[in-house]
């Protein structure tokens, strides 16, 4: 995979400026925001001080020394134990990996199949985690239907056989449901609710970026059942919630030079402006915003998703498949 120099808003060309998503490209023109390095990770207090290069940064994000959570390590003795598995507290790094899209056939758009892969030390050492099959229904909801095949999804990936699934209740593609399939029986599949996507739509002659929350259940207590006909999201907006996670992502600044808006990362993985681009904050024992999640677009198809506690892998893969479909715009 390609690591060119992240990009700013002095050096963005006019070709840099169009996007390349799957969704409407005119829609979402003025809706880019364009990536600008925040700096390394902080080192904690009492700690000595890292020096990261670009060949040790890779290294020292996802083999943090302040935990024994070695992940290349849980993803050989255990996959599906480490994808439901929340990354721990005291691993303070990101967990990097990187989203690849593959879109062929006539069914491209309606049917398009998605991989997660953990990144290893270089390009070369990349270890799958999940794949993710996107199918359009009768009634144009979104659905992605979650599973760790990786030979072939776009046949084996559906309601009754994945291990999770996120579909979009609504017809606008403003409001997603994470569904959990492992614990749960057949009949009771599209019942057990994990978790909720909610994107804000945009004003009519608006030109901000789109503003997203997020609600995720303690993946250490029971998935409470939901009333008949409801969705985790009605409860929470009756405030009959009080256990859910909630974050949202952070509001990128405006740039009056260029006229555009821009979202300080971690560092250089995300390299092209996109409305996709987006990093999910979380508040601290200390009450400060921590950032638990970035993703955004590396090249054509492929994304780079860093995320850590409290996140799960499948959680991190649901919210970046959020991103993924076209929707109506004002």
């Amino acid at each position: 995979m390609s690591n060119p120099e992240s990009q700013t808003t002095e050096n963005l060309t006019a070709e840099d400026r169009h996007d390349i998503d799957e969704d409407n490209d005119q829609a979402n023109a003025a809706h880019k925001i364009i990536p600008a390095i925040h700096g390394p990770p902080v080192v904690p207090e009492n700690k000595p001080d890292i020096q990261l290069s670009k060949e040790s940064s890779k290294t020292n994000i996802n083999q943090s020394k302040d935990s024994n959570f070695d992940v290349q390590n849980l993803i050989q003795n255990d996959l599906k134990k480490y994808v439901n598995t929340p990354v721990p507290k005291d691993y303070s790094d990101f967990v990097q990996c990187h989203v690849k899209r593959v879109r062929e056939g006539f069914t491209k758009g309606f049917e398009s199949i998605f991989t997660m892969h953990f990144d290893g030390q270089n390009e070369n050492n990349q270890t799958f985690l999940l794949s993710a099959r996107k199918h359009i229904t009768i009634g144009g909801h979104a659905e992605y239907f979650i599973g760790i095949d990786s030979e072939n999804p776009s046949k084996t990936l559906n309601d009754d056989n994945s291990l999770a699934a996120l579909k979009g209740i609504n017809i606008t593609g403003s409001e997603y449901i994470i569904y959990d399939h492992q614990n749960s029986s057949t009949d009771q599949r599209n019942k057990q609710q994990s978790g909720a996507i909610i994107y804000y739509e945009h004003i009519i002659g608006s030109s901000e970026p789109r503003k997203l929350t997020v609600l995720l259940h303690d993946t250490g207590k029971n998935i409470r059942p939901i009333k008949a006909g409801e969705t985790i999201i009605d409860e929470w907006r009756s405030g009959r919630s009080t256990d859910l996670i909630q974050m949202q992502n952070k509001a990128p600044t405006y740039d009056e030079k260029s006229k555009t808006y821009t979202l300080k990362l971690h560092d250089s993985r995300i390299k092209l402006p996109s409305h996709k681009n987006f990093q999910l904050i979380f508040p601290n024992d200390n009450h400060d915003e921590n950032a638990v999640m970035q993703f955004g677009r590396i090249d054509d198809n492929n994304f780079a998703l860093d995320y850590r506690h409290p996140l799960t892998a499948i959680q991190a893969f649901a919210i970046a498949l959020s991103s993924f479909h076209n929707r109506f715009h004002s």
